[in-house]
Formats: C-alpha cells, structure tokens, sequence
C-alpha cells in the first residue's frame, strides 16, 4: 500500500475536501458523498471534521464507532478528525485559517465538499469568498477553491435524514435504520452501539 507522501506525489490536480459536520450519527448519505470524493482522482485528500456537541443521545464516539462499522478507515484518502466547533461552517473556516492540520497540505487547494442537491454547492463557494475577502488570513502556501460537486444520493425519493436516523435508533426501530444506513452494513450491528 502506498504511503499519503507517495500517493500525494502522483495526484496531478490538488483538491483537499473538508467535510465538517456532526454526523450524529452518520446515514449512507454521508458516507455516499465521503465515498465519491475518495473515489475522484481530482481528490488528494478527504477530512472529515466531526463536532463535538451530542444531538440526542448521539456523541462523537458514537459518530467515530459507526464509520468504522461503515469501513471508512480502509477508505485511502479519509481521515475523520475531530474539531472543536460545533458549527461545521466556523470548523471548516478554522481549519484552513488556523488549525495547524492544514500545514500539512500545503499546495493543495482546500473545498468544502458539497452535493448538487439544493442549494448545497454554496457552502463551498462561501469558502472561496471568505478569503477573497480576506487573503490575509489565508496561510502562505494554502489556497481555496470550488471542488468537484458531488450527485446527491437517489434513496427512492426519500430524504436520507440524520433526524430520522436518530428517531430509529431511540425507538430501536432496525427497519428504519437499515434504510438509512449503507448497503451490506447490519442495522443490528449499528443499534448495538446504542444498545450496549
């Protein structure tokens, strides 16, 4: 298996995509639009931030338990990390601006990743304008730009909802989850994390 170092060297475009959020807990939507950005060879890097505020019952390491069920970790270009903000647009800003992760792509031109659903795509055009704005405070050695934009998962015209995932768990309702959870993963093996 190549190292980061080795693999970086071979990317010919320079995208690192942060994808802030609370993933309390994570759907297949996350992991859909975690999975198109490893997959896209204009894609170097994928960070995952995750908040630390609980959303009804759900923590952080209940958050970090369920991508390792969904197989994240053998996903080559991912790393969940975790921020201190619960906000995921004021997680994301500090990432670039001031977090000291983000020496370490330096070269690189940071995104926020974002679907074509809605008006989803302007996150990552809020970023690029942030530092238009204020060039500043952007790093030397650091850029920003609007990445690939992800399709958005089709789920048979059903919105695939952290809400209503936290609704199934709390009610131990395993059809629910299992349809708001990714193929070939158990709704059994997810609600025994919440169910100890």
């Amino acid at each position: 298996m190549k190292t980061f170092k080795e693999f970086f060297t071979e990317q010919k475009e320079k995208y690192v995509i942060l994808l802030p959020g609370g993933y309390k807990p994570p759907t297949k939507g996350h992991l859909h639009m975690i999975k198109s950005y490893n997959d896209n060879p204009l894609v170097a890097k994928v960070i995952v931030l995750i908040g630390p505020k609980e959303r009804e019952g759900v923590t952080r390491e209940h958050s970090m338990q369920i991508f390792n069920l969904y197989g994240v970790s053998s996903l080559q270009k991912v790393s969940i990390e975790p921020t201190k903000f619960d906000n995921p647009m004021v997680a994301g800003f500090d990432f670039v601006e001031k977090d000291p992760r983000a020496e370490d792509y330096k070269g690189l031109i940071f995104g926020f990743g974002a679907s074509n659903k809605g008006d989803d795509a302007a996150r990552a055009e809020r970023l690029v304008d942030y530092f238009t704005k204020n060039p500043d405070r952007l790093r030397p050695g650091l850029q920003v730009g609007v990445p690939p934009i992800v399709d958005a998962l089709e789920s048979d015209g059903t919105a695939v909802s952290a809400t209503d995932l936290r609704k199934a768990i709390r009610e131990n309702d395993s059809v629910t989850v299992q349809q708001l959870i990714p193929d070939g993963v158990n709704a059994k093996d997810f609600l025994a994390i919440f169910h100890k």
